[in-house]
């Protein structure tokens, strides 16, 4: 009988547990609008932006000069091996000619990396500062 008592008064008592879906569902709500209206608000804002004059292109390319150092680490420039000491001689040479010499540095993968900077630094005493790099293939020839 106490049984049946309690279940008669449970049926009128507050539930213990909170409906969230209502509220998840406002919370998505919002959340589309929010996407949907943000995009639009960024564009009504009138700017006038600064204007160029464009330049000339000019004709004139730097000279590219391409040193390859293979994963022996022997260093290849101008058709020829060169060391260290003569590749930065030849390079002060180039940038006397010519400030606006560029080189290329074409390096296997597999070269040990104080060889690379070797080759950087002689870069740096010799003054140049155009530069890229990028890797030696098998397949491609040599220059």
């Amino acid at each position: 009988m106490a049984l049946k008592r309690y279940t008669q008064s449970n049926s009128h008592s507050t539930m213990a547990e909170l409906n969230v879906t209502p509220m998840l569902d406002l919370a998505f709500t919002l959340l589309i609008i929010f996407i949907i209206t943000t995009p639009l608000m960024e564009g009504n804002i009138e700017i006038n932006l600064p204007t160029a004059t464009p330049t000339k292109a000019t004709d004139e390319k730097p000279d590219v000069k391409t040193v390859e150092v293979d994963k022996k680490g022997v260093i290849h420039f101008g058709g020829k091996i060169v060391t260290v000491d003569a590749l930065r001689r030849d390079l002060e040479k180039l940038h006397q000619a010519d400030p606006k010499v560029a080189v290329i540095i074409r390096a296997d993968r597999d070269l040990r990396y104080q060889t690379l900077v070797d080759v950087f630094d002689a870069l740096q005493r010799a003054n140049i500062t155009r530069l890229g790099l990028t890797h030696l293939d098998e397949a491609s020839p040599r220059h």
